[in-house]
C-alpha cells in the first residue's frame, strides 16, 4: 500500500475528522478503550426523550468483540427492530448480538441477539429462549423484518459477516411441534451465503416484482476477512482502524421469493453483479411513483446507487441522472445510513443520508417526478451535521405537527479521534433536527433529553411502542446497553396511525402509497419495511395531524395498481386497512 503523505494527511484529518487512515507504520499499537459510556450528566435540558430501558426491563448489551487489533469489520454491526412478533398490537424489540470476532478461537461463548415481548403495561419480558433464538448467529450485523411468507406473522433476516440466517416466525403454524416460535429455516431458503466470507450488512424486504411475496435485498460492504485483515496506524504511530479504501468493493444481493419457503439468487440476472460499492444502508423506494419498487443504496466512499426498477426483473443504476449518487460539490461521500420521507409535504419522498465526520449529511430533496436536487445546506442540515459521525437515522414527527422531523445515531469509529480533530469525540450525542415547515430544519437541544448521552450508536429505529400516538427511540449501541427513550412531547396535535394488509398484493402491502388530507394539508407516504441503518421501524404509517381532528381523505393505491378511497376519519386513531375494506379501528391495538 501506498503511504499517504505527512501534510496531506493532516489537511485531511482537520477536514473530515478522520485518524484512521494513515498506514504501514511500525509503533507498538496501543489498548482500544473499553467500557460503557457514562450516564448522562446532571444539568442536561429534561427535553422530552426519557430513556426508559431499564424501568422497561431491558438488560441488553450489545458487544462488537474489539479486541485491541482494530479489525476492520468491528466497525459496523450494531442493528435493532420494532416488531409486533405475535400480533397483539404491541410493538417488541429485537437487538442484534456481534460478540467474539471472526477468526476468534473455535468454542468461544458467541451471546445470542434478544428478543423482548412487549407487555403492554410499559415493560418488556427478555423471550429469546422461548423464541427459539439462543443460538450462535454469528458475527451478526443488522436485522430486517417482513412477512416473507404471507402467514399473517413477522419473520426475521439477521445479517452478518460469513453467513445470515433467516427465522421463520412459527406461532400462525398449528401444527407446529417444536415449541420454539421462531426456527433458522436458512438452509432451506437458500439466502444464508455459509461460508462465503462475504461481510453482509444492511437487508430489506421488497416485493420488485409485484407477484405478491416479498424479495429480498441484501447489501455487502467489503471483501474482508481475518487472514487480510490490513494493519493501519494513526498520525501518532497507533494501531487503528483503515480506512476503506484500503480494501476493494462489493455488489449487493438480490433474492426473488420463489413463493414455496424458497429463494433464488437473481443478482446477475437482475443487473446487480456489475455493481461496485461498499454498501451500508438500502431502502426500497418508488422514487417516480410508476408502480414498481425500486432500490437505493448508500455507500462509503464510492457514489450512491438508485436502482431504477426497469420491469421484467431488471434494474438500472440512475442515482447520477436523478441527482441522488454524490454529495455537495459533486463530493463522493462516506454513505451509512438513510432516511425516506415526504418532509415538505410536496407529494414526493425525499432521502437524507448520513455520512462520516467532517462531511454534511446529505439531503437530496425531491422536486417531483423521479428528479432531486441537493439541498444538504439549503435544507440546514448539513453545518450542523458535520461534527458527527452517523449511522442510524429516521424521519419522525415527534411533535405531530404534521412535518417530518429527524433523528440522528451518531458515534465515530475511532477512539482517539479526538487526538486529531477539533469536537469531534468517539462517543457522541444522538442528533434531533426539528423541520420548521419551510424547507429547512433546525437542530434542537431543549427537547432531547436523555438521547443527549454519548455513545457510539448504529442502528436505530423509530415506533410508538406504548400505543400512546407519540413515536419512540430505539438505538443500538456499541460496548454498551441498548437505548428505549419514551417520547413525552406535552403537544396537543392530533395523529393518524395506518396498518395495512394486502390481500391481492404481499400480506405487508409493503410498497403501498398513502395520500391523506387534513385541515387543508395533504400528507403522503409510502409502507416499506426497513430503512435507516442495519434497522427496521415500526411498519405502521404514522401522520401528525397538527390542530386537525379529522382527516378528510384518505386514498391508496396497492401494489398490484388497486386503489381506494376513504373520507371523514377520526383522528388520534389507530386504524386498520384491509385491502378492498374500510379502514376500522385497530382491533389489535388496546389503549
Amino acid at each position: 500500500m501506498r503511504l499517504r503523505s505527512l501534510s496531506g494527511m493532516v489537511s485531511l484529518l482537520a477536514l473530515a475528522g478522520c485518524a484512521t487512515l494513515l498506514n504501514g507504520c511500525n509503533a507498538p499499537a496501543r489498548k482500544q478503550a473499553t467500557g460503557s459510556a457514562p450516564a448522562a450528566p446532571k444539568g442536561y435540558p429534561p427535553g422530552i426523550f426519557k430513556d426508559v430501558t431499564s424501568e422497561a426491563g431491558i438488560t441488553f448489551r450489545m458487544t462488537n468483540g474489539e479486541s485491541g487489533k482494530f479489525y476492520f469489520v468491528e466497525t459496523t454491526p450494531g442493528g435493532c427492530a420494532f416488531l409486533d412478533f405475535n400480533n397483539d398490537g404491541w410493538m417488541d424489540v429485537l437487538l442484534v448480538q456481534s460478540g467474539p470476532i471472526p477468526g476468534s478461537p473455535p468454542n468461544t461463548p458467541r451471546p445470542p441477539c434478544e428478543l423482548y415481548q412487549n407487555l403492554g403495561d410499559g415493560t418488556f419480558k427478555n423471550v429469546t429462549k422461548e423464541a427459539g433464538l439462543e443460538f450462535d448467529q454469528g458475527y451478526a450485523q443488522g436485522a430486517a423484518v417482513g412477512d416473507y411468507n404471507n402467514d399473517g406473522y413477522p419473520d426475521i433476516y439477521i445479517t452478518g459477516y460469513d453467513g445470515c440466517h433467516l427465522l421463520e416466525n412459527r406461532l400462525g403454524d398449528s401444527a407446529r411441534k417444536n415449541p420454539a416460535f421462531f426456527q433458522d429455516v436458512t438452509d432451506r431458503a437458500g439466502v444464508g451465503a455459509k461460508g462465503q466470507k462475504r461481510w453482509a450488512t444492511s437487508a430489506a424486504f421488497g416485493d420488485y416484482d409485484s407477484d405478491g411475496y416479498l424479495d429480498l435485498v441484501v447489501l455487502n460492504y467489503a471483501p474482508w476477512t481475518p487472514e487480510t485483515d490490513k494493519v493501519c496506524k494513526d498520525l501518532k504511530g497507533r494501531k487503528s482502524y483503515c480506512s476503506p479504501e484500503v480494501y476493494g468493493t462489493e455488489h449487493p444481493t438480490l433474492y426473488r421469493n420463489n413463493r414455496d419457503g424458497t429463494f433464488t439468487d437473481v443478482t446477475k440476472p437482475a443487473g446487480l453483479s456489475t455493481l461496485q460499492g461498499r454498501c451500508l444502508g438500502v431502502i426500497w423506494i418508488d422514487y417516480d411513483q410508476d408502480g414498481r419498487p425500486d432500490i437505493y443504496i448508500a455507500n462509503d466512499i464510492r457514489p450512491n446507487m438508485l436502482l431504477r426498477n426497469l420491469g421484467g426483473g431488471r434494474f438500472r443504476d440512475v442515482g447520477l441522472d436523478v441527482g441522488v449518487a454524490y454529495g455537495t460539490d459533486a463530493k463522493i461521500l462516506s454513505g451509512m445510513g438513510i432516511a425516506v420521507g415526504d418532509y415538505e409535504n410536496i407529494g414526493w419522498e425525499s432521502l437524507v443520508v448520513t455520512n462520516f465526520s467532517g462531511q454534511p449529511n446529505s439531503v437530496y430533496r425531491a422536486v417531483g417526478n423521479g428528479m432531486y436536487e441537493d439541498a444538504t445546506y439549503p435544507s440546514g442540515v448539513g453545518e450542523p451535521s458535520l461534527p458527527y459521525l452517523a449511522f442510524g437515522v429516521e424521519f419522525i414527527d415527534y411533535d405531530r405537527d404534521g412535518w417530518r422531523d429527524l433523528v440522528f445515531g451518531n458515534g465515530h469509529v475511532d477512539p482517539y479521534v479526538a487526538d486529531f480533530a477539533p469536537n469531534v469525540s468517539y462517543k457522541q450525542p444522538k442528533m434531533l433536527m426539528r423541520n420548521m415547515g419551510n424547507g429547512r430544519f433546525e437542530k434542537v437541544t431543549d427537547q432531547l433529553g436523555d438521547m443527549a448521552a454519548p455513545r457510539v450508536t448504529r442502528g436505530l429505529a423509530v415506533g410508538d411502542f406504548n400505543n400512546d400516538g407519540r413515536m419512540d427511540v430505539l438505538a443500538c449501541n456499541h460496548n454498551d446497553t441498548a437505548e428505549l427513550f419514551r417520547n413525552d412531547s406535552p403537544d396537543k396535535n392530533h395523529f393518524l396511525m395506518l396498518r395495512l394488509e394486502g390481500v391481492k398484493t404481499n400480506r405487508d402491502a409493503a410498497g403501498s402509497r398513502v395520500w391523506i388530507t387534513a385541515g387543508g394539508q395533504r400528507y403522503y407516504a409510502e409502507s416499506r419495511l426497513s430503512t435507516s441503518y442495519v434497522a427496521s421501524s415500526d411498519p405502521r404509517l404514522f401522520f401528525g395531524l397538527g390542530q386537525s381532528e379529522r382527516v378528510d381523505t384518505l386514498e391508496i393505491r396497492w401494489p398490484d395498481g388497486s386503489k381506494q378511497r376513504f373520507s371523514n376519519l377520526k383522528a388520534d386513531t389507530f386504524y386498520y386497512l384491509k385491502q378492498g375494506a374500510a379502514p376500522v379501528p385497530d382491533p389489535r391495538v388496546k389503549r
